[in-house]
Formats: C-alpha cells, sequence, structure tokens
C-alpha cells in the first residue's frame, strides 16, 4: 500500500516531543509517525539513504525502517503516532513546507481531539494531515526533470561500472557540479552515495548466494580494492561482510 493509499486502524498518540539525546537508534517501532519539527534539526540515516529534518518540515517515518538519528540542535517535534491495516510502502520522507502554520494547526486540533477521546474527529485530521504532505511528496519526489530519471534510470543498470557515474554525466550533457546539485534536489541523495547503496545491496545479493567469495564479490560490484568494499559495507550496514554472511 503506498502512503497515498493509507487506511488508519489506530492512533496511539498526539506527541510533543524533544529530547536531551545527542543520537538514538529508532528500530522495531510499533507506530507510523507523521508530524512537523518545529525547531532545531536532526540527521535521520537510514539503510540506504539519509535526510535532515530541521525546522519547518513535515515528514513520514514508515514503522517498517530502522534509521539512526544524530541530533545537530535540540528543538520540538509535533507528531501523530498511528498504525494502518496493510503495511506501508512507501519509505519515509521529510519535505520542507513555507507554511508550517497550516500543518500546526491540524496538529493542534487533533491533539484537542486527543483529549476529549473525539476518535473520529482524530482520524479525520490524520487523514487531512496526510492529504497534505502526500501532495508536497508528489511535487518533491516526483522530479518533472527527465535528465534524472534517466540517469538514476542509467545508474540503477550500470552502478557496477568503472564508469557509472561519469557515463551518466555525460548522458545528461550537464556539468558534473550540476548533474550533482540537480540530483541531490531530485533524490535526496548525492549521486556517489547512490551508487554505493546499489552495490552494498547487490553486494548483499551475492553473498546470500553462497557462491562467491569477498574478494570476488568486491569486484562483481564494481569495487577494485576489496579493504575499500569492506570499509563502505560496514559503514552502511554495521558489519564487515563475512561477519554479514554468518549472521544469514
Amino acid at each position: 500500500m503506498d502512503f497515498c493509499d493509507l487506511r488508519v486502524k489506530d492512533v496511539h498518540g498526539v506527541v510533543i516531543y524533544d529530547t536531551d539525546m545527542t543520537h538514538w537508534s529508532a528500530k522495531n517501532r510499533k507506530d507510523h509517525i507523521v508530524g512537523i519539527k518545529m525547531a532545531g534539526s536532526a540527521k535521520h540515516t537510514f539503510q540506504d539513504r539519509e535526510f535532515v529534518i530541521s525546522r519547518n518540515c513535515v515528514y513520514f517515518l514508515n514503522r517498517n525502517e530502522d534509521y539512526d538519528v544524530e541530533v545537530y540542535e535540540r528543538g520540538e517535534s509535533f507528531s501523530i503516532h498511528f498504525t494502518t491495516y496493510e503495511e506501508i510502502d512507501t519509505d519515509s520522507f521529510c519535505v520542507s513546507v513555507s507554511t508550517p502554520e497550516a500543518f500546526a494547526s491540524v496538529l493542534e486540533k487533533a491533539k484537542t481531539a486527543q483529549n476529549t477521546n473525539d476518535g473520529l474527529l482524530l482520524f479525520s485530521l490524520l487523514y487531512q494531515f496526510c492529504a497534505r504532505l502526500e501532495q508536497l511528496r508528489q511535487k518533491k519526489y516526483f522530479p518533472k526533470d527527465k535528465r534524472m530519471l534517466a540517469a538514476k534510470a542509467y545508474i540503477d543498470e550500470n552502478f557496477n561500472r568503472d564508469d557509472c557515474l561519469a557515463a551518466a554525466v555525460a548522458q545528461s550533457k550537464l556539468t558534473t557540479r550540476r548533474f550533482d546539485d540537480l540530483f541531490r534536489k531530485s533524490f535526496d541523495i548525492t549521486p556517489n552515495k547512490y551508487i554505493m547503496f546499489r552495490r552494498v545491496a547487490y553486494a548483499k545479493t551475492l553473498l546470500v548466494a553462497g557462491m562467491f567469495s569477498v574478494a570476488a564479490v568486491a569486484e562483481m560490484c564494481g569495487f577494485s580494492d576489496v579493504y575499500y568494499f569492506s570499509k563502505v559495507f560496514k559503514k552502511l550496514t554495521g558489519v564487515n561482510p563475512s561477519k554479514w554472511t554468518q549472521q544469514l
């Protein structure tokens, strides 16, 4: 089920939250979360990407995605925690808004509905918040720049080639700097990081097969140096390739 089609099962809380922690891991959560960052900023690092939720950002955090949080600046978040009848396939995301008052107003009403046990109104306000959030997601995450869509498609097919990024840039007919800027703006990740995430994801598939050595997997994924491959793999997964295989 995509985020735009969500069917809410239950709302477990409307929360205003701040913390004095600077780092933590969010794992095995029971609820999805939508909300707005009222102040401060924090980097959220997922398995295949990262983004910063800062002041006046609205966001969705999928309960099925684990992530690490690094707080840059303390500040309150205002959010609704809920479950759905079906799992949501849409990845967690955030979008900066120019009119945060509209979202904050919905959450204020939801907080009042929670305090007065008005469940029907609470559900209605959650759907209203999510509908507005979905409109922003569509504008941000489905870029109209066909050059970036083509570049991403090319990288998806050729991420294990040494010249993958250079070829994608050449295909776009942009300068490297402009290409990097547009790619990051379109997909919330740099092209270099995206290539590394794709390579590590492919490495996991090869390691699961159990037919190849770590060195062979590194080469097949586009790494000329097995030690660099192990370093990148551990950075993105928390363990080196050999240990990851042992956990299967």
